[in-house]
């Protein structure tokens, strides 16, 4: 009696061979995708600071960013500079506007914000999140994206009725950077940013 209990119970344990064969395949695909997503998150990954490190950093002075600021990007000439507008808020940035050589009209406005210090390292961490979002809306006259190109999480907008073109992104996870176009495509504007040199930006 005993020895016919003992055999019912091993047959009530017993795991066919083909549902055993099931589960080793399904355990070592788990294990593959999860090695899969590990690597790709790992190449996804760009410089960035903590809101800790930026505000501890003493914001980039009024005159550094006078110097970096270049007279020429590409075939594009500064004609107007505005330095210090957003001092009143413990913020460190400046605006310059650029116009083409040979078509005055097209125009791009570009605004750097240092990211460091109490104030910025707040608006810097929203822009962070916004820019770690996949979104991408179509419109009639245009479209808004953010994506990933050259390396940095960007936010492109292009509205083709009024001849506008947007980019927007974080450099060194210091540097907000944002290039507004007038009268430009967005592949114009990317030429322009293509030739953006922040070496001296430290």
């Amino acid at each position: 009696m005993m020895i016919e209990k003992a055999i019912r119970k091993r047959k009530i344990f017993r795991i066919p061979p083909w549902i055993a064969l099931l589960l080793i395949v399904g355990f070592s695909c788990q294990k593959k995708d999860s090695a899969q997503k590990i690597s790709i998150e790992k190449s996804e990954d760009t410089p960035q600071m903590s809101m800790q490190d930026l505000t501890s950093i003493i914001p980039i002075t009024r005159e550094q960013l006078k110097n970096w600021i270049p007279d020429q990007i590409g075939e594009y000439k500064i004609i107007k500079t505005v330095i210090g507008y957003k001092e009143s808020a413990d913020m460190s940035a400046i605006k310059g506007t650029y116009s083409l050589l040979s078509d005055p009209s097209k125009q791009v406005v570009m605004e750097i914000l240092d990211g460091a210090g109490p104030v910025a390292s707040v608006l810097l961490s929203g822009s962070n999140q916004k820019l770690n979002l996949d979104f991408e809306e179509l419109k009639d006259e245009g479209y808004s994206k953010i994506y990933k190109r050259n390396g940095h999480r960007v936010w492109e907008v292009e509205n083709i009725r009024e001849q506008t073109s947007e980019l927007e992104f974080i450099h060194e996870g210091r540097f907000l950077v944002s290039l507004k176009g007038q009268n430009l495509r967005n592949e114009e504007l990317w030429s322009f940013a293509e030739y953006l040199d922040f070496k001296t930006l430290k």
